[in-house]
């Protein structure tokens, strides 16, 4: 299984879709390398909805599907960007990538839709995937009559993993949170706690994003937790760093033992598409 961060195809991105170009063309051998692919989805999708009052909304270009499909499995939509052009935009946005064939979780039309998860059957084996946000929950999250992402709830968390091992007998369990600090390095002792809980509850690899920047991977039990893996497709702004950066972490699961894991470097280039980092 291979997980990228944060993909935003507006800007930059959107723009080289725009012209024909396949944005994720430098990193084709890493992304179609491995049985599964998936990645932090932080942009809409289709034309629905009106945009809402905030600092920053992302709209992906029209044909960006086609690329997504071509090099992802699932996406996770649980972010706080799901919701930028409203409850429609985001019900619009479900859609396309229902019509793409393309698998997502962490959203959906009430909070059991948002819980719910991806289960992908692989090679004789059952995987579950669960999408959470923790940023600006409340105009974010589903309820039981609203649109909207799953909320980072540790309880429900728990829940959740325990429920997709012991009930959907899921053989790999994998929550992708989009949670801490954005541009700080590393994670905080809350977030180092929780993802111990997670892989307590049964979660094989826990899987973060939001910080824009990487942070480190720990180890726990022999699972390992990647708590931001930076970017992999985002527009450069006037104040951001100078050159993004962002991880590819690759799992390699044996049916016992410690879960193994590489993560390889990418880099995003003046309009913000991914390359990798070639080590000499």
């Amino acid at each position: 299984m291979l997980f990228v961060g944060d993909i935003m195809l507006d800007g930059g991105p959107g723009n080289a879709i725009a012209s024909g170009i396949d944005h994720n063309d430098h990193c084709s051998q890493l992304l179609l390398d491995d049985y599964v692919t998936i990645g932090n989805l932080e942009c809409v999708l289709g034309r629905g909805g009106q945009q809402i009052n905030k600092d920053y909304a992302f709209r992906a270009a029209e044909n960006s599907p086609i690329y997504l499909k071509k090099y992802f499995h699932a996406l996770s939509v649980a972010n706080n960007h799901a919701l930028d052009w409203g409850p429609e935009g985001f019900l619009e946005s479900l859609k396309v990538l229902k019509k793409s064939d393309i698998g997502y979780f962490g959203g959906g039309e009430d909070i059991n839709a948002a819980r719910g998860g991806l289960m992908l059957n692989v090679r004789g084996k059952r995987i579950v995937l669960f999408g959470y946000n923790d940023i600006n929950i409340e105009s974010n999250q589903a309820t039981d009559s609203l649109v909207g992402t799953a909320p980072f709830q540790m309880e429900s968390v728990v829940e959740d993993i325990e429920y997709a091992k012991k009930t959907l007998n899921a053989d790999i369990v994998i929550p992708y949170i989009h949670w801490g600090t954005e541009l700080v390095p590393m994670p905080d002792e809350q977030e180092r706690t929780q993802s111990k809980r997670m892989i307590e509850a049964g979660a094989t690899a826990v899987i973060g994003s939001h910080p824009h920047v990487v942070q480190t991977v720990d180890s726990y039990r022999g699972r390992p937790t990647a708590y931001s893996l930076g970017n992999f497709a985002l527009d450069y702004l006037p104040l951001d760093p100078p050159v993004w950066h962002g991880w590819a972490i690759r799992l390699s699961i044996p049916p016992e033992g410690p879960v193994e894991w590489e993560t390889v470097a990418v880099e995003l280039d003046p309009r913000g598409l991914p390359h990798p980092v070639v080590v000499e």
